[in-house]
């Protein structure tokens, strides 16, 4: 087994859980967000924000679901053109991140 050191601060696991009757993530724009966060990060977070596709965070009914680590937040009733306002959160946890270390 190897053990490596994990580079990100922030991880963001946003549910992209598909089923039949429409009522999940993945149908009201989970797919296109978490694309959109996936490039953001790599692009520009250096590594410290990892955008991770999740499955089911059991609040579908609630819009597409977003789980933050390490603050321990869930986020419900996201859309798919929220990527900016996310972001900019993202980037001030990191901020505060850094801070306390």
């Amino acid at each position: 087994m190897k053990n490596e050191k994990m580079k990100s601060l922030v991880e963001v696991y946003i549910c992209n859980f598909q089923r039949e009757d429409s009522q999940d993530c993945f149908n009201k724009g989970a797919k296109d967000l978490t694309d959109q966060l996936k490039k953001w990060a790599k692009d520009e977070s250096n590594g410290e924000v990892k955008v991770i596709r999740s499955g089911c965070l059991g609040k579908c009914s609630e819009g597409i679901a977003m789980a933050c680590y390490p603050q321990k937040k869930i986020f419900t009733e996201v859309k798919k053109d929220d990527g900016e306002e996310i972001k900019k959160g993202l980037k001030e946890a990191l901020a505060e991140i850094k801070n306390l270390h």
